[in-house]
């Protein structure tokens, strides 16, 4: 918690601390009851003063000036201090930021999602849909409300800031995703977080190619080109659009086809042959093995433990195939 959410904390422990501790020399030294000493260093600090109790004892006009001298003044700059930060930085932003402090020790394994746009909603849709926690790191309150509208957790920051990072708890998600309209600002928000997290994988939007080298060098560990994938499926359209629409469809976890990456843990290697005997349904289009890659693999393949399979089919075989995968 730092910057203006700091600043707001340590007003309102002062503030807290003066009233529970005029309470306290009240209700000792007047001999009143709690709730009665609180509610009357209440009215003193806030100036209302009702007049309805009053100290009797020395000690407690003491204590009655002193709270006159200061805690009027620090009310008054808590006051003054609380409308700077939502003049600056809006209620939306304070509570949402505390909301998600609270809540984010219990952040693991998520994704966390910089910038809000086109490219991103469609990437928080695919995360979700794929059972994966996300938390957006925008700049504005109108983003941040539209973002929390649609159901995901948010973070108001400067993506430039190693804060709003540690906030959304990257020592402990699992890949973090640049996706800003602006490709410098996108590598130096990657530079940032390759500082604060040596494991995390890094997954950044590259729309130059000439700067997708610069991308690897400051720590990405993929950088993708995503005008250059729409151009060749708008281009697809022209003279093989069954073939866009196939790839369309495969970029979309909800309905049609999927494909999807599958880590072999079985204890021994089987042949694609038997695989499909247990009742494996998808299309293997790939095994990776290490630094090898096996495409379109003939039945007797053998399938090793450890071997990282890509598979293509209905979502609903596909899903088929997983359970049997994790049976052998």
């Amino acid at each position: 918690m730092e910057g203006l959410q700091k600043r707001f904390a340590v007003i309102l422990l002062a503030l807290v601390g003066l009233i529970l501790l005029g309470a306290s020399a009240f209700s000792y030294i007047e001999k009143l009851d709690f709730f009665d000493a609180l509610y009357f260093t209440v009215t003193i600090v806030s100036t209302v003063g009702f007049g309805d109790i009053t100290p009797k004892t020395v000690g407690g006009k003491l204590v009655y000036m002193f709270l006159v001298l200061t805690g009027i003044g620090i009310f008054g700059y808590a006051v003054s201090s609380i409308a700077t930060v939502m003049a600056e930085r809006s209620v939306f932003k304070l509570v949402r930021g505390i909301f998600l402090m609270r809540g984010g020790g219990k952040l693991k394994d998520h994704v966390i999602i910089v910038g809000w746009n086109e490219v991103t909603k469609s990437v928080c849709d695919e995360l979700k849909n794929n059972g994966h926690r996300v938390v957006v790191i925008v700049e504005d309150d109108s983003a941040a409300r539209e973002v929390s509208r649609m159901g995901y957790e948010v973070l108001i920051g400067s993506p430039l800031e190693s804060s709003i990072y540690r906030e959304a708890k990257i020592e402990s998600a699992r890949s973090v995703i640049f996706a800003m309209n602006d490709d410098s600002k996108n590598l130096m928000a990657v530079l940032r977080t390759r500082d604060l997290s040596r494991k995390v994988k890094i997954i950044a939007v590259c729309n130059n190619d000439f700067m997708r080298p610069l991308f690897h060098r400051a720590g990405a560990d993929e950088a993708v080109n995503v005008a250059d994938i729409g151009g060749r499926i708008l281009a697809s359209h022209v003279f093989e659009p069954l073939v866009a629409d196939l790839l369309e469809d495969m970029a979309e976890a909800e309905t049609g086809l999927d494909a999807e990456q599958v880590l072999f843990k079985a204890r021994r290697s089987f042949t694609i042959s038997e695989l499909r005997s247990m009742g494996v349904k998808g299309a293997i289009l790939l095994v990776s093995r290490g630094s090898e890659k096996f495409y379109y693999p003939g039945e007797d393949f053998e399938v090793r433990p450890g071997d990282i399979l890509v598979l293509v089919g209905l979502r609903e075989d596909l899903d088929s195939d997983r359970v049997v995968f994790e049976k052998l």
